[in-house]
């Protein structure tokens, strides 16, 4: 036991608790030297307050009785025995602590010299034309107050001492305290770093892939960080023997999600290729040739948009740049909401637009934005299932540097947990009858566009949505995805 290391010998959290049982070792005897040393101090200023007092009723004293001997006045002579009786019980109410600072020989000394001076005044006060007592008293007197200036002096230069050995003991044991914290900090900085360091290594080589390699590290642990470290290893052996079926599984995911999220998109221009078949079908006999036409260029837009929708979605995978021109704000919205109008219809729901005069074109990629408008308009139509109110604003900022498009429904809203979620990718908010693709397409296509989409929504009074693009400044503007 002897000659293991002391890195080995005890665990992480031994060697911790080590630590701060010495810290709080040192800190303890830190707070008791403290603790006995204010103790003292306070005994000593207790001690200056209390010979203050006296040497004030002293001081008083003496004034007394030099009134006395040069006025010969009695009743400064009473007065002089009445400070002298008031020290004398300042003495006595305390005592035991006096003795226990001045000790006892000097604290009888005190009392005899004073009870010698009362007895003087005492007799001075039976025979006062008597000259023999004055020196007697003045001397009594003057040894009082030069005793009294004397202690108080001595006490101070002792708390002074005190204070000078409590300031360097406390230099020194927060010196101590400094240095032991900088020999633990630097220990257990550098013996975490190297385990960390280790920890690190292997997680990056999971993160490559590197499997096999990870496992083949195991060895005895030494503490919770070797655990730590032999739980990696036998996690990437485990994930060695899965990794096949996990990308096996992957690629079935995603195939899934591609093929949900490619029918959701699609599902509103064939929805409307549908309703026009149905229409030409059902009016085809009272039909001109030019309605049969403008029937037919209809179902030629929607199977344009068609193609778009699945090259966007390409577009969304690959980042393909947008081909951009620039546009009317107003007109691209109105194409818009003229693919989705029939089921604004079918749904019951009032539309309502207000657009800004004159407002600057914008620099777009107009089926991008058509596209990203659709996907608002069928959402704010889900959420409005049983009827309700959609406004549709356009208008630009004061500088006229943005323009706002703005998409506000009276549907149920959205719950704020959910909120910081809807742009991710496979995020939906419909259970099955969503692939989470519709708004996280949008969102990148706004990215792409330089702008700002920003929703804000209250539960069961609706949703608002803003993109917010730039505006035509007459001259094309460099773009990122």
């Amino acid at each position: 036991m002897a000659n293991i290391p002391f890195s080995r010998k005890f665990s992480i959290r031994q060697k911790i608790n080590i630590a701060l049982t010495i810290e709080a070792a040192i800190i303890l005897g830190i707070s008791i030297f403290i603790f006995f040393t204010f103790r003292v101090l306070l005994s000593k200023i207790h001690f200056i307050e209390v010979f203050d007092d006296i040497n004030i009723s002293f001081l008083e004293m003496r004034k007394a009785e030099k009134n006395f001997f040069l006025y010969h006045d009695i009743s400064a002579l009473s007065e002089a025995y009445t400070k002298g009786e008031k020290a004398n019980y300042t003495l006595e109410h305390n005592r035991e602590g006096l003795i226990n600072v001045l000790g006892r020989n000097t604290y009888l000394s005190i009392m005899a010299s004073l009870d010698r001076y009362l007895s003087a005044l005492q007799k001075i006060k039976k025979d006062p034309a008597n000259p023999v007592y004055e020196t007697h008293v003045r001397d009594l007197g003057h040894e009082l107050t030069q005793m009294c200036v004397h202690l108080i002096r001595r006490e101070h230069h002792k708390i002074n001492r005190i204070i000078q050995r409590s300031a360097l003991m406390l230099i020194l044991s927060f010196l101590g305290i400094f240095i032991s914290q900088l020999l633990m900090w630097n220990y257990f900085s550098s013996f975490l770093s190297r385990k960390l360091s280790k920890m690190e290594s292997l997680t990056s080589m999971i993160a490559r892939g590197q499997f096999r390699e990870v496992a083949e590290k195991r060895t005895e642990p030494e503490d919770e960080v070797g655990m730590v470290i032999n739980a990696i290893t036998r996690m990437a052996q485990e994930l060695e023997k899965r990794e096949e079926q996990v990308l096996q599984a992957k690629k079935l995911a995603s195939l899934g999600v591609l093929i949900s999220g490619v029918a959701h998109e699609l599902g509103n221009p064939l929805n409307n290729i549908s309703m026009i078949a149905e229409g030409y079908l059902s009016y085809y006999d009272s039909l001109s040739d030019e309605e049969r036409k403008n029937f037919m260029q209809e179902v030629q837009v929607q199977g344009e948009r068609i193609k778009k929708i699945v090259r966007n979605l390409l577009d969304f995978a690959r980042q393909k740049k947008p081909e951009f021109k620039v546009s009317s704000p107003t007109e691209v919205v109105e194409k818009s909401i003229s693919l989705v109008e029939n089921q604004l219809k079918v749904s019951k729901i009032r539309l309502h637009r207000s657009y800004e005069e004159d407002i600057p074109p914008i620099y777009v990629d107009e089926n991008q934005i058509q596209q990203v408008l659709i996907n608002l308009f069928t959402n704010a139509i889900h959420a409005m299932s049983t009827g309700g109110d959609l406004f549709v604003d356009v208008y630009s900022s004061s500088d006229r540097g943005k323009v706002y498009i703005k998409i506000k429904d009276t549907g149920t809203g959205i719950n704020p947990d959910l909120l910081p979620h809807i742009f991710d990718p496979f995020f939906t908010t419909k259970g099955t009858k969503g692939t989470g693709l519709g708004l996280s397409v949008s969102y990148g296509i706004i990215r792409e566009h330089n702008g700002k989409i920003s929703v804000e929504t209250e539960v069961n009074k609706g949703t608002t949505f803003t993109i917010e693009l730039p505006a035509w400044k007459g001259e094309k503007e460099e773009t990122h995805a």
